[in-house]
């Protein structure tokens, strides 16, 4: 297959996610896939909503699709999981009888996609001009508003803007940190390396 579909969560992540996946495409002398024109979800709420109207219309672009979400809601009172995301997704395709005529995967970030810059922090060091010394508190990975705890590193005269610093960011992502620090990440990448590669 030579064309991968995205499906994201937000117009900042249909900034960067291309940027990302192309990045490890590239890696990984996959070149030659080309990727649609990202589809915008809304979060996993919506999601669950209104599943087999977003699945219908990405398989509309006759190729695999990989779905990337955030995995920071709270579901019938329950914090996210992004096992049990995955698990109830598919069940709830099986439910509603959706035939998948392309294979589909789902990664999801726990907080968010910008978890991923907290975690591997060279990129947000050499896009603002941080110190490479700044110390970068290892709990702010895990707390739910990783785009505040960018602009709290940014000081009073600059904050993060999603939709102008997310895809720029992402192009400055080291993938063996990112590999080592992320498990999320991890999923991910293997998520794409068997939609494009498949054995």
């Amino acid at each position: 297959m030579n064309k991968l579909h995205l499906i994201v969560e937000g117009e900042g992540d249909a900034l960067a996610l291309p940027v990302l996946v192309r990045k490890i495409l590239s890696n990984n002398a996959l070149d030659h896939i080309q990727l649609t024109r990202p589809q915008i979800s809304g979060d996993v709420r919506k999601v669950f909503k209104r599943l087999g109207d977003f699945m219908g219309y990405g398989l509309k672009n006759g190729c695999p699709i990989l779905w990337v979400l955030d995995c920071d809601d709270k579901i019938d009172d329950l914090v996210g999981c992004p096992v049990r995301h995955v698990a109830n997704l598919r069940a709830a395709m099986e439910r509603q009888e959706i035939h998948q005529s392309q294979p589909v995967e789902f990664a999801f970030f726990t907080k968010e996609f910008e978890s991923l810059f907290l975690a591997e922090q060279h990129a947000i060091k050499d896009f603002y001009r941080l110190p490479g010394t700044l110390e970068i508190d290892a709990g702010a990975v895990l707390r739910r508003d990783a785009k505040g705890e960018i602009s709290k590193l940014l000081g009073k005269d600059r904050g993060y803007k999603e939709t102008i610093d997310q895809a720029k960011l992402a192009a400055r992502l080291d993938l063996p940190t990112c590999r080592a620090v992320s498990r999320d990440y991890r999923h991910f990448e293997d998520a794409i390396l068997r939609l494009c590669n498949p054995q």
